[in-house]
């Protein structure tokens, strides 16, 4: 081998071999200094590209979670404003009952109108400011709602709406009535007793008999006769009848039935074998596929017998209203709660699989710092041993 001093390959060798340990050492200490073993894309490129996918997916479950726990609290908001509508719905019906009683008075009546009064009223502020984050969510304007539960587009959870439980949303009621109007009393000629079950309530062509009246004493008598007996036959029927004077002492004779059809229209009722002179009413019928529609509850009243029937089938359609509500609610928390904890199950895998992928193994990377610390040592003497290497040349020359 050529002894030269121009080109020294050993030391050029030594140099090569310290700058590689010189970027081992580097690299280590970064690894360590981070605890991040993909510090740039050329530590591993292909890892990098797949742990910054699984990092978007990690952050996106993240406030996904979130989201679902907002859902959970809007759900909860408008469930429990829902709960309170249900109990003063509960007291309006027992004041409806209370009403529909005979002991009351006009006056009676009157004051029990006012509690429903104020409590409706309640209802329909409670419905038109329970809101959530600026968003109303019993008038009736929630709907189609959708929350975000995914990392990904498309992964939502959707309600249809949020029931309008204001007074004129609440309640939505089907019924039949008819009347006989300006019954008097001097009509009623014959208040003999009537046998033979002569008197009978028609139900979509079914007859129900409404037995035997007796002898009667005064009109006034026969009319509250008739009206009993068709209320003893309510179950079988449908049919209730009430008994109002007027003013100019005539009586109103208002009939309500309940019976409807499979298309929610009131069946056909007529009333057979009555006559003006013999019980005030000559004829009174439902007429099938006719009947009342009333919704919204931003009316209703208790003031008479006759008005506290409707009210309590329009609170009991009202409650039947919110409870379905509440349990769609109850249904979609526990919705978000199972998907709260898939989304946790979820990010805590995705965030396991990246780890293994950028995170630093701090066992192999200090035994890569302690080689390369030694290899740097070792190489900066070698480098120093080869530089000296060319002096042999002087011997030459001695």
């Amino acid at each position: 081998m050529a002894m030269t001093i121009n080109t020294n390959v050993t030391s050029l060798t030594a140099q090569r071999n310290l700058n590689a340990s010189q970027s081992s050492l580097t690299t280590s200490m970064q690894r360590l200094s981070s605890g991040v073993r993909v510090n740039s894309a050329k530590d591993d490129a292909a890892g990098l590209a797949i742990a910054e996918r699984m990092n978007a997916q990690t952050r996106g479950l993240s406030v996904a979670a979130r989201n679902a726990n907002d859902g959970i609290s809007l759900a909860q908001t408008a469930e429990g404003a829902l709960g309170k509508v249900g109990d003063m719905l509960q007291r309006m019906r027992e004041l409806a009952v209370q009403s529909a009683n005979a002991t009351n008075s006009d006056t009676d009546r009157s004051a029990l109108q006012a509690e429903v009064v104020q409590l409706r009223d309640e209802i329909d502020r409670v419905a038109k400011n329970t809101s959530f984050n600026g968003k109303k969510l019993l008038d009736g304007s929630f709907a189609a709602g959708n929350f975000q539960v995914g990392a990904n587009s498309g992964q939502v959870i959707s309600i249809a709406a949020i029931t309008n439980s204001s007074a004129s949303g609440l309640s939505s009621v089907v019924y039949g009535s008819a009347s006989s109007t300006n019954i008097s009393t001097g009509a009623l000629t014959t208040l003999t007793e009537i046998t033979n079950g002569s008197l009978a309530v028609q139900v979509s062509g079914v007859s129900f008999s409404l037995g035997n009246l007796s002898t009667a004493r005064t009109a006034e008598e026969r009319l509250g006769q008739v009206v009993e007996a068709i209320n003893r036959l309510t179950s079988d029927t449908g049919l209730t009848a009430f008994l109002k004077k007027e003013t100019d002492n005539s009586y109103t004779m208002d009939f309500r039935s309940d019976k409807l059809d499979s298309s929610g229209a009131a069946v056909a009722i007529s009333l057979t074998g009555f006559s003006a002179a013999t019980t005030g009413v000559s004829t009174a019928s439902i007429t099938a596929g006719s009947g009342t529609s009333i919704a919204g509850i931003d009316k209703l009243s208790i003031s008479t017998s006759k008005d506290a029937w409707l009210a309590m089938k329009q609170i009991d359609d009202a409650l039947t209203q919110i409870n379905g509500a509440r349990a769609g609610l109850g249904a979609v928390q526990s919705r978000f709660e199972n998907a709260v904890s898939n989304i946790q199950t979820q990010a805590e895998n995705t965030s396991a699989a990246r780890g293994r992928i950028v995170d630093a193994d701090f066992a192999a990377e200090t035994a890569n710092l302690s080689k390369a610390q030694i290899l740097q040592q070792a190489g900066t003497a070698m480098v120093a041993q080869a530089n000296q290497l060319p002096q042999q040349v002087l011997q030459l020359l001695g």
